[in-house]
């Protein structure tokens, strides 16, 4: 076929299809060819298929185009395909084969397919045979210049395989449609749900990408406007797959347990939490012995109830932590067992890890003691009912409360000369009906003693775990944190702005199997096990140090450790900046819904282009103010709402007036 370099008209494969040209000019290495549409090639002579004589470029390719249709494909397939089953029948199986075993077709050229066709093999017939089967897939394949017929069985596998590509591009129209048409019926609002928390229907993926511009946003619009999805929903819970029910296996196990108490149970005073809290970790006792103050500090014993790796554990794992969203709550540990059996409730025996501590009038612990006992609470308080009772006295539960803060101040005191930092941040609690409707704000009091003496007794109970472990030698995860870059500035309770340099100081805790120091806690060694209803992590711990006091093997190898916690607190970390993505949120959206946005507080965070990051008093919502004027971070302004866009974390402010 390429013998005859010098033919004027030849035909070259290019994008998977034949080419025709002109061969205008030649040497010894290229062909310099022009085809129909006046473009030129150089080609390299062995790139040459087939070779014309012609008196044009037109009248060949209308020869061509004839032959080609000429060209039953089907026919010739199945004429290859009956040769090759005759000549197999003819010969003797291969040892390896079975006698039903068929010989693959072998490919051939357009020549022998051109001579078995029409009974010409000359390259205008070969050629129109080449055209036809490159046109056509599904019955041969293409190698190089050959082409090898299909078996029968290939064949079908190739038709359901474009049967089935065929239906997907169609279903992918057909959803592309009815995402444009903004009205999906409930078949598809569940399948755009069920996408959204659990993700991998690339089909569905596919057409939201064809329709919107930000696809899970606006497809999760389209959930909302429907009214599939109530309006409290976030697309951040959807995106986490938070589930308020837990597991029907989980919650069968949870139903089975009963916790194994001791015959007597301890007195502990009372518990201090939110009037809300379900899942209730610890609760305080105070006394005096001697020039002592005795401190208990209790907590929530899971470790006797939840076993390593049973149903509980494992979706207690996957969890990592209960989540506090301004919509509701989803709670690491089934309720049964987190807001009941294991809870430390009022007037209800439970089993308990309790620290003690005898303190000096310095603040120094002369020795402590840590068990595992049984435990009943004999009064639950609230926090503003703790300061009343912390400001007014009048009973045995105020003196004890004064004592208990009198033991924490000098214990704060002694951190404090460690290098121990002290803030209290600008907190707010929101709360969502379930309907959206309603959105009440209320800012956690600054400076509340009875938070602060809780916040104290938690960093004890914790330090004394961490020093129980290292002088056990039990296994355990450090929180270790080195010093602050430079001298952190004196902080004021509830300077937001203040709180935020501070931040930007402080280096990040790390997690160490050996002790070391604390900086931010002024402590020599520290670890959390003071909240195991609600975060796996301290769960973790607790075992461990229960396993040492039982004189037990501890149930985690250090490695082990570092795998279990890694997984659980990395898991924690998206669940924190979940809180505070929906937080912030339904913060612009208490703004947006306020009567009057005018003449509104708000504290000056720090300078950004175009103006000053600011903090609304009256929810904590952060936004632009935008404003020429010279601010200092801390400083209290009056700025008017000018724009507010909740779910697109969009806030917009100017200087009032």
């Amino acid at each position: 076929m390429v013998a005859d370099i010098m033919a004027r008209l030849v035909e070259y494969l290019g994008d998977e299809q034949l080419n025709l040209g002109l061969v205008t000019e030649q040497d010894k290495k290229k062909l310099l060819v022009t085809d129909a549409r006046g473009r030129t090639t150089r080609l390299a002579p062995d790139k040459v298929l087939f070779t014309h004589q012609a008196d044009s470029v037109d009248a060949l390719a209308q020869r061509l185009e004839a032959l080609t249709g000429e060209v039953d494909v089907r026919l010739l397939w199945e004429t290859l395909l009956a040769e090759e089953q005759a000549s197999a029948r003819g010969e003797e199986p291969h040892p390896e084969c079975g006698p039903s075993a068929q010989r693959k077709p072998r490919a051939l050229e357009s020549p022998e397919l051109a001579r078995l066709y029409f009974d010409e093999d000359d390259d205008a017939h070969a050629s129109a045979v080449f055209r036809a089967l490159l046109a056509e897939r599904l019955l041969f394949r293409r190698k190089g210049k050959a082409f090898e017929p299909r078996s029968a069985e290939d064949l079908e596998r190739l038709q359901q395989q474009r049967t089935t590509e065929q239906r997907t591009a169609e279903e992918l129209q057909e959803l592309a449609q009815a995402l444009r048409r903004q009205q999906p019926d409930q078949a598809l609002c569940q399948r755009i749900e069920r996408h959204l928390r659990h993700g991998g229907d690339r089909q569905l993926a596919s057409a939201m990408e064809q329709v919107f511009k930000n696809p899970e946003r606006e497809a999760f619009g389209l959930l909302l406007r429907g009214g599939h999805l109530s309006a409290s929903v976030d697309l951040e819970v959807l995106q986490a797959n938070l589930q308020a029910a837990h597991p029907d296996p989980v919650l069968e196990y949870a139903a089975s347990l009963e916790p194994l108490l001791a015959a007597t149970s301890l007195p502990s005073f009372f518990s201090i939490d939110d009037p809300d809290t379900r899942e209730v970790d610890d609760a305080l006792s105070v006394s005096r012995e001697g020039g002592l103050v005795r401190v208990d500090v209790d907590i929530a014993d899971v470790s006797a109830l939840v076993q390593t790796g049973d149903p509980v554990d494992r979706e207690a794992h996957r969890r990592a932590t209960t989540v506090y969203l301004p919509t509701g709550r989803y709670l690491m540990l089934p309720e049964r067992l987190g807001c009941d059996l294991l809870s430390l409730q009022a007037e209800q025996a439970r089993p308990a890890m309790r620290t003690t501590a005898w303190v000096d009038a310095e603040g120094r612990i002369e020795r402590y003691q840590i068990s595992q006992t049984s435990i009943t609470v004999q009064k639950r308080l609230d926090y503003d009912t703790a300061d009343r009772l912390l400001a007014e006295g009048g009973d045995q539960t105020a003196d004890a409360l004064r004592l208990l803060s009198q033991a924490a101040a000098l214990l704060l005191a002694r951190r404090r000369a460690g290098g121990a930092l002290s803030f209290q941040q600008r907190e707010f609690k929101i709360q969502v009906t379930d309907d959206g409707a309603t959105i009440s704000v209320k800012p956690i009091a600054v400076g509340s003693p009875s938070r602060a003496l809780v916040a104290e007794m938690m960093i004890l109970a914790n330090s004394l775990a961490a020093r129980f472990a290292q002088e056990q030698q039990i296994p355990i995860i450090y929180r270790v944190q080195a010093p602050p870059s430079e001298k952190p500035p004196d902080v004021e309770p509830g300077d937001p702005a203040a709180f935020a340099k501070l931040r930007g100081l402080l280096q990040p805790a790390a997690l160490s199997l050996n002790p070391a120091r604390h900086s931010g806690l002024g402590l020599e060694a520290y670890t959390q096990a003071s909240s195991p209803l609600r975060r796996y992590t301290d769960l973790v711990i607790q075992r461990q140090i229960h396993a040492g006091l039982a004189g037990e093997p501890a149930p985690y190898a250090a490695d082990e450790l570092f795998k279990v916690l890694g997984t659980a607190e990395a898991t924690e970390r998206e669940i924190k900046r979940l809180e505070s993505t929906v937080t912030a949120r339904w913060a612009l959206e208490y703004v947006s819904r306020l009567e009057d946005r005018r003449s509104l507080s708000a504290w000056v965070l720090d300078a950004v282009p175009g103006g000053y990051k600011v903090e609304l008093c009256c929810c904590g919502a952060v936004g632009l103010l935008l404003d020429s004027a010279s601010r200092e971070p801390g400083e209290l302004v009056t700025v008017d709402v000018k724009t507010v866009r909740p779910r697109q974390g969009a806030l917009r402010m100017a200087p009032a007036g």
